[in-house]
């Protein structure tokens, strides 16, 4: 919960005891921490320097972030937290909190579900021992593949797709604006070429496909 320093405490309190109450959770399970604004938004940057310190930092990460809308987080809760990693204790961080979808330009190609409200999860593992990251991959393809399944309409953030249908599908509605863009700055595809979003034919341009998707 954020606050501004002015805000007296005992109002803060009060109003987060307030928000506690609404949730379902063991009691005596309630962490809560203060924070500044500048070290809540760079927390992963501090796990980071305790994994270093560790020892454990310099491995694979096979991290997976999701953008998961309010109306299915419970059903994403049940197949994914309490079914598919029901039994994992993995070495690492795993995020969840709402967003607003109107506190996003949507002019920027980022792609999130289509409500006003949705949560962004992060299983931001770590691969530390012989044969963690093969589980944690196959983990994560479980974890799309259910969401696909069961038509959750997540939106994946930093994705990685092996083909041209795919990434028309996670940009959805932005896809055709999107091509167009490219289009017209990069012709060549010159930049970015290694997401293989767009291709060039020999260096010497967009395919014609890509330049009819953006007409």
């Amino acid at each position: 919960m954020y606050y501004h320093e002015d805000t007296a405490s005992s109002s803060s309190s009060v109003k987060l005891e307030t928000l506690l109450e609404e949730l379902s959770f063991v009691p005596g399970l309630a962490f809560v921490r203060d924070v500044s604004y500048v070290d809540f938004l760079d927390r992963v940057g501090r796990d980071e320097q305790k994994l270093r310190s560790a020892g454990v930092w310099d491995v694979p990460h096979p991290w997976l972030n999701l953008f998961v809308p309010r109306s299915r987080i419970v059903d994403f809760d049940a197949g994914v937290f309490k079914g598919i990693l029901k039994d994992t204790k993995p070495v690492g961080l795993v995020l969840m909190y709402p967003m607003n979808k109107d506190r996003w330009d949507d002019r920027m190609t980022t792609s999130t579900p289509d409500e006003d409200v949705f949560y962004a999860v992060g299983l931001l593992r770590s691969a530390v021992a012989a044969g963690d990251l093969e589980r944690l991959e196959r983990e994560n393809a479980a974890v799309l593949e259910f969401c696909h399944r069961e038509g959750i309409g997540c939106k994946q953030y930093l994705p990685s797709h092996a083909s041209r249908d795919a990434w028309r599908r996670h940009f959805g509605e932005k896809w055709s604006r999107f091509a167009a863009l490219k289009h017209k700055y990069a012709p060549r595809a010159i930049l970015s070429p290694g997401q293989g979003i767009f291709v060039s034919a020999a260096g010497d341009g967009l395919t014609d496909k890509v330049a009819s998707d953006s007409l």
